[in-house]
């Protein structure tokens, strides 16, 4: 518990501090959140090689893949299967469907309920989740800097050896 406890740490200290900006950790979130809702498969995967190529922060992909990926299985029957249902029965000729029957798309799954269900969720929740976390990380960096860098503690803190080594060993 503790080792989860410090990596999750670390992973917060290194992203405030990385040149990275708001729009690549909210479009990494959002994206992990796709791959964490679809079934494991070519879809997941697909996903995984458009989060590297888009240069999103991978950090913030991963913690949202594995969030969405319980939510998706407490989820699975109850509300995304007749979720993906519903959006193939209402719309049999939909670009969804259409997009199944070609031959390299096909292999995706994108004609199954379950695969359906996920992206329709995720289209629903892709802008509120983008702009939430954007607007989040911005203000959280923001606060983190101001109270960091003002800090009488961390002044002291900075010179003493102890924590130096602290600072090693959780942030590296």
């Amino acid at each position: 518990m503790w080792l989860i406890l410090f990596k999750f740490t670390r992973w917060v200290y290194k992203t405030l501090n990385s040149d990275v900006r708001p729009w690549q950790i909210a479009l990494g979130f959002t994206l992990g959140a796709l791959a964490g809702l679809l079934p494991l498969g070519l879809g997941t995967l697909a996903v995984f090689t458009l989060i590297l190529l888009l240069n999103v922060h991978f950090g913030s992909a991963m913690f949202s893949f594995g969030t969405f990926r319980l939510l998706a299985w407490l989820l699975q029957v109850p509300v995304i299967r007749p979720v993906g249902e519903a959006a193939l029965d209402i719309a049999p000729q939909s670009p969804l469907v259409a997009a199944a029957s070609t031959p390299i798309l096909a292999w995706l799954r994108l004609d199954y309920f379950d695969v359906a269900g996920a992206i329709a969720i995720w289209l629903i929740l892709a802008l509120p989740l983008f702009v939430s976390m954007a607007a989040l990380w911005t203000r959280f960096r923001e606060w983190m800097d101001k109270r960091l860098k003002n800090s009488r503690f961390m002044k002291w803190a900075s010179k003493v050896w102890l924590f130096k080594g602290l600072r090693y060993v959780f942030v590296g």
